[in-house]
């Protein structure tokens, strides 16, 4: 399996291009090398801390019947700062497609990220029926900026497996992510006023 590192220096030096705007979420896309799919990008400021900003994007790890898509979530390995589950998602338009995900928070000085890629082989078998997603990576990251704003990054690369024509989920994952950004700014805390 290509690491997450791996993956990101074959893409970088892709540059990413604006793909529209929606919610006041900027979102970019570039090529992925031998794939049909992008990577997108996805960026706002917000008035909500870092630190809460990333420990929403971890989680705790369980079900969550608000995170778009999910049928099921089970935590198959766990500590303070890494987790891995196995998801199973019913997205619309294909059939159902299952996976097992390392996420790691990392502190960064005032900075936090939350990295999270494909760890198949930690995982259960897949289901009959269902389709094994095995390329999913990317990252979270939360940013202090002048003004006590959070700039906010969503960086996501999902190939969907199976024989659907691009164009047919693009448009569907852009609308995903903003509505995962948004998620994840909702559960965020306000910065304290000094």
């Amino acid at each position: 399996m290509i690491s997450l590192v791996l993956l990101s220096l074959l893409t970088a030096g892709a540059e990413y291009e604006k793909a529209g705007e929606s919610d006041g979420v900027t979102i970019e896309q570039r090529a992925v090398p031998a794939s049909k799919f992008v990577e997108l990008r996805f960026t706002t400021l917000t008035d909500k801390t870092p630190r809460s900003l990333c420990d929403a994007a971890f989680g705790d790890g369980k079900f969550d019947p608000k995170e778009p898509d999910l049928k099921a979530r089970t935590i198959v390995q766990e500590s303070a700062d890494e987790r891995v589950t196995y998801d199973q998602i019913t997205p619309p338009v294909v059939s159902n497609r299952d996976y097992v995900v390392r996420a790691k928070r990392i502190v960064e000085g005032a900075s936090c990220r939350m990295t999270f890629e494909a760890a198949n082989e930690l995982g259960p078998k897949s289901p009959d029926g269902w389709v094994r997603v095995s390329k999913l990576r990317g990252y979270w990251l939360f940013e202090p900026v002048d003004g006590g704003k959070t700039r906010l990054t969503y960086v996501v690369f999902t190939d969907p497996g199976g024989s659907i024509p691009a164009f047919l989920v693009e448009g569907n994952r852009k609308k995903l992510g903003v509505n995962w950004v948004k998620m994840i700014e909702s559960r965020g805390s306000k910065a304290s006023a000094p």
